[in-house]
């Protein structure tokens, strides 16, 4: 009943007394985990190889979860439905150093459908460590009340007895991709980033968010590749700049290797996409034009959504093949923009960048009030209006959330003949 809503259980983590920023939800194997990204900015404990931060990994132990049978698992109630198994963090000797920290992430059954495929049937992380760039992490294998049941109720009980406490719950997932191949704008042989200079507030360093497509793409039609190709979006925050409004990656993850029995993937650049005209504006505090702390995250990307969508010869938006997708992000007060997908990959004129992010760019639209009077807030004022914090797409209809005055539903118009359909 969701206008009584029921309180079932919360957990406190003693590892990340700073709290959780990002949830995620996903099924594996039959059982429900929750993914909580803790961004600590502080609380590091190099003798025991304790990262800034991480992932929590928690079983739910709801109705009808096959844990409730086993010997010594407390069957529900408060203090028995979050059960921590584990954690997921970076593994700190395969990076630069710098700004390092998990933000937001997203969790994916691997969508290819190539048995030959080691990727095939397992479940990955996709997590935004801000310098450390995407990284990929192989969840398949989480103690589960089911797949290793002697495995879970250790688990459990030891991570439950420690609250969670790096000593005692001692599973982690492990690293099996990574990407920081940042642009190096200012052409000195190194990516930008804190470390390696041209930092620029994180305009291409700071991932702050990453969502693996939904579906394998058929590239074929547009000349990238003959196999089925997987893709991940990566996009910055941006706290402030001196040129630029933050960067988005398309990145091809599809290529792996395997040696002696590792997976690793191997990500690469397809494309990379700014708001067509970021070169005329900065903000925040490093603006030189218009110093203003109170500017910060201005014009940033933060979250954003993949859409697949199905069509035929009436519905095709973009260069055919059977199939559209988009990509609908949210980018604070510069409002909501949507990129097409096919024409990233393959633009008219790829070496030129506004050219590029211009054809790329499918809609854009900021959330006004009638004839220029100001949006208000009855609730929290961010000092703008809008400012867009995530945005959804749903069925033909996207949603967008401000921080400063609600939820925003919109409607693209090539998404009409979507309403009602699954996407």
């Amino acid at each position: 009943d969701k206008t009584n809503p029921t309180y079932i259980d919360s957990w406190y983590d003693v590892d990340h007394p700073s709290g959780p920023h990002n949830l995620y939800t996903h099924m594996i194997d039959g059982e429900w985990y929750l993914f909580v990204a803790n961004p600590d900015y502080e609380a590091c404990n190099d003798a025991i190889d304790e990262a800034c931060g991480g992932v929590t990994i928690a079983h739910m132990n709801l109705d009808g979860s096959a844990a409730r049978n086993l010997p010594g698992v407390p069957g529900s109630g408060q203090g028995h439905t979050i059960i921590k198994v584990g954690e997921y963090e970076v593994a700190w000797e395969h990076t630069r150093g710098g700004w390092i920290y998990i933000h937001d992430m997203t969790v994916q059954l691997w969508p290819g459908e190539d048995q030959n495929d080691p990727r095939y049937g397992r479940t990955f992380i996709y997590g935004s460590y801000w310098e450390a760039g995407l990284r990929i992490a192989d969840v398949t294998d989480v103690p589960h009340p089911v797949n290793s049941p002697e495995e879970y109720a250790v688990h459990a009980t030891l991570c439950k007895t420690g609250v969670g406490n790096p000593v005692q719950c001692r599973w982690r997932a492990e690293e099996v991709g990574m990407w920081m191949d940042f642009l190096d704008l200012d052409e000195d042989g190194q990516p930008d980033s804190g470390t390696t200079g041209n930092e620029n507030g994180g305009r291409v360093s700071y991932i702050h968010y990453a969502e693996p497509y939904p579906e394998m793409l058929d590239l074929s039609h547009v000349g990238y590749s003959d196999e089925p190709v997987h893709l991940t979006t990566a996009a910055v925050e941006v706290l402030s700049t001196s040129v630029g409004t933050g960067i988005i990656y398309l990145l091809d993850t599809t290529d792996y290797t395997m040696i002696d029995g590792q997976l690793r993937f191997e990500p690469k650049l397809v494309r990379d996409w700014e708001i067509p005209w970021a070169e005329d504006h900065c903000y925040g505090a490093d603006c030189p034009i218009n110093p203003d702390g109170d500017e910060w995250l201005l014009f940033s990307p933060h979250n954003l959504d993949s859409a697949y969508f199905e069509t035929d010869e009436s519905t095709d938006q973009s260069h055919g093949g059977g199939w559209d997708g988009r990509l609908y992000i949210s980018h604070y007060h510069a409002g909501l923009w949507v990129l097409d997908i096919e024409t990233l990959v393959s633009p008219t004129n790829p070496n030129n960048k506004f050219a590029t992010y211009s054809e790329a760019t499918v809609a854009w639209y900021l959330p006004h009030g009638d004839n220029g009077v100001i949006l208000e807030s009855d609730f929290y004022e961010f000092s703008w209006v809008p400012f867009l914090w995530a945005v959804e797409h749903h069925n033909g209809i996207t949603y967008a959330s401000c921080i400063s005055t609600g939820l925003y539903v919109m409607q693209l118009d090539i998404d009409i003949p979507y309403l009602g359909t699954t996407v």
